[in-house]
Order: C-alpha cells, then structure tokens, then sequence
C-alpha cells in the first residue's frame, strides 16, 4: 500500500471517529478502492453520518465474531 493510501486511511478513520463509531478496523481493498470498515454496532443515524461526510454505504454483512463489515465507496 502507498504512502498516499495510507494518508487517506488515517483521513477517513479520523473523520469516521469523529462521529462516533467504534473502528475495530479500517482498510482499503486493492482491486476496488472501496474502504472496509469493521465495527461491533452500526444504525441509521450512523448511516446518515457517513453519507455527510462523503462516504457511501455499498454492503453490509455480519462475521461470526459478532462484527459488522462495512464496505464503503467515496461519493464523487
């Protein structure tokens, strides 16, 4: 991963904490460029928040470690 992904990971996992989820962790997919998101609790208000802030829900899907993963895109 480049320097300037990695810039843009710690971005997004500072904007993403400003409002209040719990980030159990945080990457960028390489074919993609959509950002993974993992987090033990996620609803509609939170939804709303990342859409403020630029970042667009594409798939949500639970692990059986009681996690949820989020999979994100950045709105053009």
């Amino acid at each position: 991963m480049s320097e300037s992904n990695l810039g843009e990971i710690e971005r997004w996992h500072k904007k993403i904490e400003m409002i209040g989820i719990d980030i159990k962790g945080l990457n960028q997919e390489t074919e993609t460029g959509r950002l993974k998101l993992k987090t033990t609790f996620m609803n509609e208000h939170f939804i709303h928040e990342l859409d403020k802030i630029g970042l667009q829900l594409i798939n949500i899907r639970g692990t059986i470690f009681g996690r949820l993963v989020l999979l994100l895109e950045v709105k053009k």
